[in-house]
């Protein structure tokens, strides 16, 4: 009897665990390939980022739900974090949503302004293919809280609130957002590293509307510890039979910070024209972006703007419902080497103006695999 009572109860117990973890999703992407860029080694590398996550929700009754997501994002080819020193990277949230209100999460979440913009990205902001991104864009934000409405007949809405981590105080090189263009950067002092002026919290709002073939969204957001700066964006999309066109725009104001950490002060403006197409089991990918930027030191052009033109070309086929390969081919023309170092990631040099990269134009291949769960 006492055994049976033993079995009885390990078998409840199990029943519970089960029943408690009926809503937890366990979802994943791994992805990986080979880049080769002229004039640099050929590397491995993802298409679409690596992750895994678990997604849950709990029904509190009368269309009441607590929901929490954890998400942790990695290189695949060598097993490192994607991003380093957050364990977390894609996403640690916990929130309530109703049938009626819509749903509201703290934590860490995706930022609004790329949640929304990258969907009429052809390449959804990935690989060589991916559009020109804003020195102001960051996927996702840290200490956030995020409102999502339901969907009213196609229409959404959107906003977000980031607390700033107090930077008044930086260390290491001085940086002077407001010196004259062509002026060196002035020596770290006391007097010129305190207050940088970075300190600020964040926010975003976001008005879209999806409904059959029509596609439309409009964004303004602001990264907090960013001096202010902000994005504001405008676009949308058509799809007719197998066809999806899409048209983009965005400004941003980069005013010597993103999330505390120096930047490089400018106006940027992209143009986004996109193409998707459905070809049997696959999807044909074609973007051209046009890029802008001002009122950047730029050495012997200090008052004028530089440009950049990318054309990229791709297509994806589907072994199965999870699994696909791919491949992609991208040319990016830049008016010098100084853009393509902004562009590129290259930072600043000791002067404090964006450092050059060593090639005014850029053509990169990308061949891989991608597989979801």
């Amino acid at each position: 009897m006492k055994k049976t009572l033993i079995a009885l109860a390990i078998m409840g117990a199990a029943a519970g665990v089960a029943n408690a973890q009926s809503n937890v999703v366990i979802y994943g992407v791994v992805d990986t390939g080979f880049i080769k860029e002229n004039a640099s080694d050929t590397r491995m590398g993802s298409n679409i980022d690596n992750r895994i996550g678990f997604r849950g929700t709990e029904d509190l009754g009368s269309g009441q739900k607590a929901t929490f997501e954890l998400e942790r994002r990695f290189n695949l080819n060598d097993g490192t974090l994607a991003q380093e020193g957050k364990d977390w990277d894609g996403a640690a949230n916990v929130g309530l949503k109703g049938d009626n209100w819509g749903g509201i999460r703290l934590g860490r979440v995706n930022e609004l302004t790329t949640e929304t913009l990258r969907t009429l990205d052809p390449f959804y902001q990935y690989g060589v293919g991916s559009m020109l991104l804003s020195t102001q864009r960051s996927a996702r934000i840290d200490n956030t809280i995020r409102y999502d409405s339901p969907d009213w007949m196609g229409f959404k809405f959107g906003a977000s609130y980031s607390l700033g981590e107090n930077m008044k105080h930086v260390t290491g090189v001085a940086y002077d957002p407001n010196r004259d263009p062509g002026q060196p950067q002035p020596e770290a002092t006391p007097a010129n590293v305190k207050y940088a002026g970075a300190d600020n919290d964040g926010y975003a709002v976001m008005l879209g509307y999806d409904n059959g073939p029509l596609t439309l969204l409009g964004n303004w957001s602001r990264l907090a510890d960013s001096n202010k700066s902000y994005v504001w964006n405008l676009g949308g999309a058509y799809a007719f039979g197998p066809a999806r066109i899409s048209l983009a725009y965005e400004q941003t104001r980069d005013k010597g910070w993103k999330e505390g950490e120096i930047s490089i002060r400018s106006k940027q403006q992209t143009w986004l024209l996109g193409l998707q197409y459905e070809m049997g089991p696959g999807r044909l990918n074609a973007s051209f972006n046009y890029g802008r930027v001002k009122d950047v030191a730029w050495a012997n052009n200090d008052s004028g703007h530089k440009d950049v033109k990318k054309y990229a070309l791709g297509y994806t086929y589907d072994l199965s419902k999870r699994t696909s390969i791919y491949g992609i081919v991208a040319y990016s023309d830049y008016d010098d080497d100084q853009i393509a170092g902004f562009y590129r990631g290259e930072g600043l040099n000791n002067n404090g103006d964006p450092a050059s990269y060593n090639r005014d134009s850029v053509t990169g291949v990308q061949i891989g695999i991608t597989h979801k769960f």
